[in-house]
């Protein structure tokens, strides 16, 4: 794997960059952004896409970009100091609702794991459904996040759903609208070249969830049996 690892000096300018909010500074920058940043985070992709298409053959991966789309947003910043890299299925092909392994980071922190882009309540009724019809299976797919780190967690309901009945280890699935499995580190996470490798190893770890997530979301659109 090639990926250079991306040092602190960069992430300090793309904070800059966002403290700016110029155009003139971002051009000036951009040589040094593309060639410490974007062009690293491509190369992170392409090193780790061979393993994440054993995961699914459906996946493909994406770099963000530094200029913000704001037209919908209230804040209207024009460039980010996070970056993120995805791995996910189409989206527009399967409704804008898909799980994604994705790592955002940034000046002050890294996060990293498996999201769900715009979950529905249809398919957590799904993924409801199938943690009940193979509960061992739900458990031991949490077990192996858990192992390399990750927890289950996401937006909760107002009132929890779970009961007394459910184990801890599931009790999210009920208690939330959408749910991810995450975990933080410094930011000096991404200067580390052996970053694919670790990023690969936790990935594969989450490949028992992202396996559950995806049937439930090809059960809600009507893609797989009940």
């Amino acid at each position: 794997m090639t990926y250079p690892g991306i040092p602190a000096e960069s992430l300090f300018l793309l904070a800059e960059n966002r403290f700016q909010d110029s155009k003139a500074f971002y051009e000036e920058h951009k040589p040094a952004i593309n060639r410490t940043v974007v062009h690293p985070l491509r190369q992170l992709v392409a090193d780790m896409t061979p393993a994440m298409l054993a995961v699914d053959p459906l996946l493909a991966g994406g770099v963000s970009r530094v200029r913000r789309d704001n037209r919908f947003t209230h804040d209207k910043h024009m460039y980010r100091e996070n970056m993120w890299i995805v791995f996910m299925r189409d989206k527009r092909a399967w409704d804008w609702c898909v799980p994604a392994f994705y790592l955002d980071f940034s000046l002050s922190r890294a996060e990293w794991g498996l999201g769900f882009y715009s979950a529905t309540p249809a398919i957590m009724r799904a993924l409801r459904r199938r943690v009940e019809a193979d509960v061992p299976r739900a458990e031991a797919a949490v077990r192996a996040a858990r192992a390399a780190g990750f927890e289950l967690g996401g937006r909760p309901y107002a009132k929890p759903r779970s009961t007394e009945e459910t184990p801890e280890l599931l009790q999210p699935f009920y208690d939330c609208r959408s749910v991810d499995l995450s975990r933080c580190e410094a930011p000096d996470f991404v200067a580390d070249s052996d970053l694919p490798d670790r990023l690969l190893a936790g990935f594969e770890a989450l490949a028992p969830m992202y396996a559950l997530l995806t049937e439930a979301v090809e059960e809600a659109l009507g893609k797989r049996e009940v």
